[in-house]
């Protein structure tokens, strides 16, 4: 549709720009200051360049006439070009469909109307659809254009050689020329290419380029938060199971002190067992001095009684009955110890393999940049924890109940006081039962009236029956409280263990993913600043250009 000069500048794209712009036949449309380029295009099977080039001059531009085919609308390279580039720079286009005369050609007599029609919906609609808004589109045959162009100047040019009083100009009226449309665009351009909106170009210019690799940055931020927060809820999950375990955990501890306060009740009930063996008559043998034997069948048999499968198995192997309590707690927390270790190990090993390989893929800078080389590295290794603590605290149970153990009384000890008391018991009650005599035979000799001397008498007789069941019952529930406040500083010397072994395992879990969670905050925290920086450059191009809006 024109001539050009044969001159160029070079512009920092590196691609030639041609400086002048001569319309045939003259017109009044302000070219001269344009910078008219003309890209190779993106789809060139010869130069692999062509492509690199035009995205290089997309962004210097302050219009971009995107030209397409009326016999090819829209390719996949121009509707690649369109979406990925032209769109995110926020660019002013127009979007002219040339050739439109062939399809008057291949539709015969209809001039193809019809399918120019189509061609041009179908355009309006994919640009909308690729661009994010509706475009302006403009259907025209550059040939036809051309045609009344040379026509006319051809015209003006025979006519100024011959003399002849033909002026050479141009009729916009001709049928040619309004078939091409080509008007159209020379308007759109006159209007659109004024003083002030050049100038107002030239300022949103680097505004739409800065909005859209702030967009596209956002848009990568997004994609990388996306990726993380795979991270995190594989943490989130793994502190839940955590939690789980720790609970399960609490649960075995919780039924392992049970079993040492039942082992201590057990013991503290020795001599509450012992007086349901024995009978009253065996209790009246003991008092007179010959009940020794009988006493000690009766501690035996309520020791059998309520004494462990655990303390068993250690009898029969061999060990002293001296320290039963103590050889029944070391059997119930080196059991349940055994079981912390191993659910411990169990857990450990999980955490790491639930991981996978996520976490060397993190380590390798496969993603993220929260450095300043720009990768991202994971610092430290995640690894099964030793629980080492876990290797030491059977020992220390042991110690600690030794220890606490040495200070009760022994089975013995134990067996004697019991013995003692019972019989303390049975020689009080002989002794208020033989005391009702007195009464009674002073009655009988006249020395008391007979009414006083037998109530007398018969109250300290009852006084004497009630005092042997009611001795039992405190010499059982004296033994029974003696053994419970000395056996309360070895359960809460245990108890104390086990928390400290709880939360040291817990800690050993944290610590051997320590590094993934490390990585995980901050790079969390380091794409929560880089979108706030985001949203703050794009809230401030769109400040800029309203105020460039309201000003041109």
């Amino acid at each position: 549709c024109s001539m050009i000069e044969n001159s160029s500048i070079g512009l920092d794209t590196g691609v030639p720009a041609l400086t002048q712009l001569h319309l045939l036949p003259p017109s009044k449309f302000p070219f001269s200051d344009l910078c008219l380029i003309d890209t190779p295009g993106t789809n060139a099977i010869l130069s692999l360049q062509h492509t690199s080039s035009t995205l290089r001059i997309l962004h210097d531009a302050d219009l971009i006439v995107f030209v397409t085919s009326a016999d090819r609308p829209f390719s996949e390279s121009e509707k690649t070009l369109l979406q990925t580039s032209i769109k995110s720079y926020r660019k002013r286009v127009v979007i002219v469909i040339n050739k439109m005369d062939v399809l008057e050609r291949q539709q015969g007599e209809d001039h193809g109307e019809a399918t120019k029609k189509q061609v041009e919906e179908y355009v309006v609609e994919h640009a909308g659809d690729l661009l994010g808004a509706r475009p302006f589109v403009i259907p025209l045959s550059a040939r036809d254009a051309l045609s009344v162009k040379m026509l006319y100047s051809s015209r003006g040019s025979s006519n100024e050689d011959g003399g002849g009083g033909g002026s050479g100009s141009f009729d916009t009226q001709t049928s040619l020329w309004k078939r091409s449309n080509f008007g159209t665009l020379e308007h759109f351009l006159s209007k659109t290419l004024t003083a002030s909106s050049k100038v107002k170009t030239k300022l949103l210019n680097p505004i739409g380029v800065s909005e859209g690799i702030l967009i596209d940055c956002q848009n990568e931020i997004e994609q990388r938060q996306t990726e993380l927060d795979v991270d995190v809820m594989t943490l989130r999950l793994l502190t839940s199971q955590t939690d789980a375990w720790e609970k399960e955990q609490a649960e075995v501890i919780e039924k392992c002190q049970s079993d040492v306060r039942d082992a201590i009740i057990n013991r503290s009930e020795m001599a509450s067992k012992v007086l349901h063996e024995l009978s009253v008559f065996d209790q009246w043998k003991m008092g007179m001095g010959m009940g020794g034997d009988t006493f000690d069948r009766a501690w035996e048999s309520a020791g059998r009684r309520g004494r462990s499968t655990r303390t068993t198995s250690k009898a029969q192997d061999g060990n002293s009955d001296e320290n039963t309590l103590g050889n029944e707690m070391l059997s119930i927390v080196g059991e349940c110890v055994e079981t912390l270790s191993t659910r411990a190990q169990t857990q450990g090993t999980a955490s790491i393999e639930y991981l996978g390989k996520r976490p060397a893929v993190i380590g390798s800078g496969s993603k993220g940049r929260s450095d300043g080389s720009g990768i991202s590295r994971m610092v430290g290794s995640v690894s099964v924890p030793k629980f080492q603590q876990l290797k030491e605290l059977r020992s220390s149970m042991a110690i600690t109940i030794r220890n606490s153990t040495s200070d009760l009384p022994n089975n013995s000890q134990c067996k004697d006081s019991v013995y003692t008391s019972l019989c303390r018991t049975v020689l009080l009650s002989s002794a208020l039962l033989a005391s009702g005599v007195v009464p009674a035979t002073l009655s009988m000799s006249g020395a008391l009236e007979m009414t006083t001397g037998m109530v007398a008498s018969g109250t300290i007789a009852l006084l004497g029956c009630a005092s042997l069941p009611l001795g039992n019952r405190h010499a059982a529930q004296s033994f029974e409280n003696k053994w419970m406040d000395d056996a309360s500083q070895l359960e809460a010397a245990i108890e104390t263990l086990f928390h400290d072994a709880l939360h040291q395992i817990r800690t050993e879990l944290s610590d051997s993913v320590a590094p993934y969670s490390r990585y995980v905050k901050t790079e969390g925290d380091w794409l929560k600043e880089l979108s706030d920086q985001m949203e703050t450059g794009i809230s401030r191009a769109h400040g800029l250009r309203s105020k460039i809006n309201k000003s041109c």
